[in-house]
Formats: structure tokens, C-alpha cells, sequence
């Protein structure tokens, strides 16, 4: 099993960027498998190109970068979007299953390069009611069903709630869990969270958490909180 890595989400880069950063910055200096994830929001707030010089700085930490998309646009908008984080060498961007066959086009942008496009499923945010009303669907079928869609088109790897990892464990691909929540931080963000270590149990190759770490005091100590849960040996 491959070692699971940590992405800490960056949330408050759009309204506290200073801060963020600085905070970024400070747990850059800790040992272990992370890195970052920007969100849409803040790429937009000077625009894809002018926000760039702000993610090479986080890049400058040493640290892999996750540019947190959501793109469900036509072929030829999702392609120009990724060839700029090509250029800028982002380590992962996400794009929506449900653009099925005007992703091929786009991803073929990451030809050559280290970025890698990873297909969403079903947000954590969405409840089995959710899928039940407009997929026709359990949660966990159209998981599967997306997962499936997102690998067939050329994504390199999927986003999927922790609570549906058991329905992809067969398939061989990237496999990244946002909405990760320990037991010792609790909020209602999230419809489908998940422990640290339950996820990496499923098998997520990456985990995305946010608000645990970035809204505790001890910042640093949170971090390493949830890297020793993801340590599976311990």
C-alpha cells in the first residue's frame, strides 16, 4: 500500500491571504506527507493567471499544490484552464465526472507533465437523498457509476466520499477523500465524513482536511495530530 498523503485545505487564502499564507508557511516546517489545496475562489479573485504568483510562493514551501476546481465546462474552457496550471506545474486539479465526454480533450493537455486530473464523484456535501432525487441513485451507485465514467474518459484518479470507498476498492486508481474529520473536531459541513484512519483503512490514497487543523489554535500540533491517525502502523 502506497504511504497516504495529506492535503490541508487553504480556505481562508480569498479573505485572509497574508495570514493564510503564513500559516502555510509555518506548518511547511513540519515532517511529513502534505501539502496544499487553493480553491476556486481564490484563483478567480485576481484572476487564473495574477493568483499564480501567489501559489509559486506556496510551491516555494516545497510542498505539493491541489487547485480544487470543480470544472464541469465545455472541452475547449476546461483545456485552456488546465494548460496554465500545466505551466504553472500544479500537482492535481479537479473536474466533474458528470462533463463525461468533453473531458478527454481537456485532459489531454496533461500529456507529458507531472499535473494530474482527477474526476469528482459525488461532493461530501451531497446526502443519499441528494443522489436519490436527481441521480436515481443510492450515494454509493452513483459513486461507482462516476468513478467509472471519470477512469473511462482519462482522469488519473477519482474524489469520492470516505463512506463509499468499499464500492471503488477494486479499481486501480488515485483516490482522493475530502471532508476528513477526526473524532476530536466536529461540524456539519460535511454529509459523508470520515476519520483519518478509516479512510486510509478504505483505502484513499489522499486525504483533504481543512477546518481541524486551520481553525485550532495549535495549528502545527493539529497537523501532526492527524498525520500520526494516518499512520496506519501505529
Amino acid at each position: 500500500m502506497n504511504k497516504p498523503f495529506l492535503f490541508v485545505a487553504l480556505d481562508d487564502l480569498d479573505k485572509k491571504e497574508r495570514d493564510t499564507l503564513e500559516v502555510a508557511e509555518q506548518l511547511s516546517a513540519v515532517d511529513g506527507s502534505f501539502g496544499f489545496k487553493v480553491n476556486l475562489d481564490y484563483l478567480l479573485k485576481y484572476g487564473l493567471e495574477g493568483s499564480v504568483s501567489a501559489v509559486k510562493r506556496i510551491q516555494y514551501f516545497g510542498r505539493p499544490i491541489f487547485a480544487d476546481l470543480k470544472m464541469w465546462n465545455g472541452t475547449r474552457t476546461m483545456r485552456s484552464v488546465i494548460e496554465i496550471l500545466v505551466a504553472n506545474e500544479i500537482d492535481y486539479l479537479n473536474v466533474y465526472a458528470l462533463a463525461d465526454e468533453l473531458l478527454p480533450g481537456a485532459i489531454q493537455a496533461t500529456d507529458g507533465s507531472k499535473t494530474k486530473v482527477l474526476g469528482l464523484t459525488v461532493l461530501t456535501h451531497f446526502s443519499e437523498a441528494y443522489c436519490q432525487k436527481h441521480f436515481r441513485r443510492t450515494l454509493r451507485e452513483t459513486v461507482r457509476h462516476f468513478a467509472e465514467v471519470a477512469i473511462d474518459k482519462g482522469c488519473h484518479g477519482i474524489i469520492l466520499p470516505g463512506t463509499a470507498l468499499e464500492v471503488v476498492k477494486d479499481l486501480k486508481t488515485i483516490k482522493f477523500v475530502p471532508g476528513v474529520r477526526p473524532k476530536w473536531y466536529k461540524d456539519t459541513r460535511h454529509e459523508e465524513e470520515v476519520e483519518p484512519r478509516i479512510a486510509v483503512e478504505q483505502g484513499a490514497d489522499n486525504l483533504v482536511c481543512g477546518s481541524p487543523i486551520m481553525k485550532d489554535p495549535d495549528k502545527i500540533g493539529a497537523l501532526k495530530r492527524i498525520l500520526v491517525e494516518m499512520r496506519l502502523e501505529d
